[in-house]
């Protein structure tokens, strides 16, 4: 054999040996009960939402003493970021995002009551940004949510006794805590932005003012630049825009005109380039389109055509081009799809087929390609349920139930679904179930856990395949398999100095 293909054999040869075996059976479950020890429970990442920041989760917890308060956890360390209100009361810390070095989030405090806050993850670093709604005695809310990021500001809504709620922005300080625009103008009077949605440099959001009702909005951050989209149903009964999502050049979401119903719309930001897309059902009925994701060239989402109930959609902008993905469960009754989520080539998501009822499902975009993957049930009648659908590593992981199980984690890899098993007979997820009740930070995955026991608590585990080994491990099989490729390399080069000088 030629030396060059001798070379690259052993080379290939080398990276197969030293790649690590595929995990093939799931990681078990590592339960947290440190927080309030004991049968009550901490009700970590059930009593509200919990985000991914720099390595940590952060989430509310509760304990005896401390009351409901800022915890964040690793896995490994799991401590209160801070006691905002002492003596067991409540802070309540909900509607996290973050902003360079810091985490906002709203909580209460004595005094000032539910305004805006940010961490850096220490006790020092957690401070109070405004007072927004400070009012006569200081102590009403400003109620701050619907965060995000444009720029270097934060936007979101608050509310003031005299403005009403409106739309803000915040650059971490006091005096940079501004209001954006008073789009309701009068003592008390809301605009309720909501649907807040980054698009190039602009946010797009829901706000009502006195002539059109609830109409599409856009905002670069500047009050002059804070303007109504377009009228889309014409007058003061509003269009009710929703479920706004950036695609392509333009944002899409639904919305009715009075005249078609609850339908498809997109917008480049002008009041020409805002139209219908497709008048899915046709006529003053609604066909609803909810639940978008991106896969590829398309939109997806789903719609009722009034034919074949609520089912998988897709669209490229174009009215040709949203169409009927699969009626998967056939004739008027709905797949009803649900939680679409990327995961590697396909959309996973949740469908009923009217035979094994409510399962995953996953989709190319094509009628063919549009497949149960596994129903985790024995009983045709019963479902599995599966939400919360998390992509880590290989896999998908989800909270389902099977016929013998209660509520678990699953996984799968598209072929081969899986429990993830407790490390306890006896445990299993019963919670008030947020969206983000079961979330990946870097390769570890975080969810809820219940039993008698411990209560009401948090768990995690360690998914292997999230990323490939470092090649600079001493005494590794990467680092032998360098040692030898190095050999190699200089045994081959000889040899093909040897082979250059005889032919000379």
């Amino acid at each position: 054999m030629p030396v060059t293909r001798a070379l690259a054999a052993a080379l290939a040869l080398l990276l197969v040996a030293a790649m690590p075996a595929r995990a093939t059976t799931p990681p078990t479950l590592t339960v947290i009960d440190t927080i309030n020890p004991g049968s009550d429970g901490s009700y970590a990442m059930d009593i509200s939402d919990s985000v991914a920041f720099k390595g940590y989760l952060y989430f509310m917890g509760y304990n005896d003493t401390y009351g409901e308060e800022l915890w964040r956890t690793n896995g490994t360390s799991t401590t209160l970021v801070k006691d905002i209100i002492v003596d067991a009361g409540n802070s309540s810390p909900e509607y996290f995002a973050a902003l360079g070095d810091y985490l906002y989030f709203r909580a209460h405090a004595d005094g000032i009551g539910q305004e805006l806050w940010r961490t850096d993850g220490t006790e020092a670093g957690t401070t109070l940004v405004k007072d927004i709604n400070a009012g006569s005695g200081g102590a009403d809310s400003s109620y701050p949510a619907h965060f995000v990021q444009l720029g270097g500001y934060l936007y979101f809504s608050a509310t003031q006794d005299t403005n009403g709620s409106e739309l803000w922005r915040t650059d971490g300080t006091a005096a940079g805590t501004t209001l954006v625009k008073d789009i309701r103008s009068g003592v008390g009077e809301s605009s309720s932005p909501t649907y807040l949605t980054v698009a190039g440099d602009y946010i797009y959001f829901a706000a009502v003012d006195t002539a059109n009702g609830t109409e599409l909005w856009r905002t670069d951050g500047t009050e002059a630049g804070t303007t109504l989209v377009k009228d889309i149903a014409s007058g003061a009964d509003g269009s009710g825009p929703y479920g706004l999502i950036e695609f392509g050049n333009y944002v899409y979401f639904t919305a009715h005109d009075g005249t078609s119903g609850y339908e498809l719309w997109r917008t480049d930001g002008t009041e020409a380039g805002t139209t219908l897309v497709k008048d899915i059902r046709s006529g003053a009925g609604s066909s609803d389109p909810s639940d978008f994701a991106l896969l590829g060239d398309y939109l997806y989402f789903s719609a009722h055509d009034g034919t074949s109930g609520y089912e998988l959609w897709r669209t490229d902008g174009t009215e040709a081009g949203t169409t009927l993905v699969k009626d998967i469960r056939s004739g008027a009754d709905s797949g009803s799809p649900d939680y679409l989520t990327l995961f590697g080539d396909n959309l996973y998501f949740r469908a009923n087929d009217g035979t094994t009822g409510y399962e995953l499902w996953r989709t190319d975009g094509t009628e063919a390609g549009t497949t149960l993957v596994e129903s985790n049930v024995s009983d045709p009648d019963s479902s599995s349920y599966p939400e919360n659908l998390t992509p880590l590593g290989d896999y998908l992981y989800f909270k389902a139930n099977d016929s013998t199980h209660d509520s678990e984690i699953w996984r799968t890899d598209g072929t081969t679904t899986q429990r993830v098993p407790f490390p306890v007979d006896g445990q299993y997820i019963s919670c008030d179930c947020y969206d983000t009740n079961v979330i990946a930070v870097g390769g570890r995955l975080y969810t809820t856990v219940y039993s008698e026991t411990i209560g009401n608590e948090f768990a995690y585990l360690d998914e292997p395949t999230y990323v490939l080994p470092e090649t600079n491990r001493d005494e590794s099989v990467w680092t032998t398999a360098l040692v030898i490729l190095a050999g190699l390399t200089a045994a081959a080069g000889a040899a093909l100095r040897r082979r250059g000088a005889v032919r000379t």
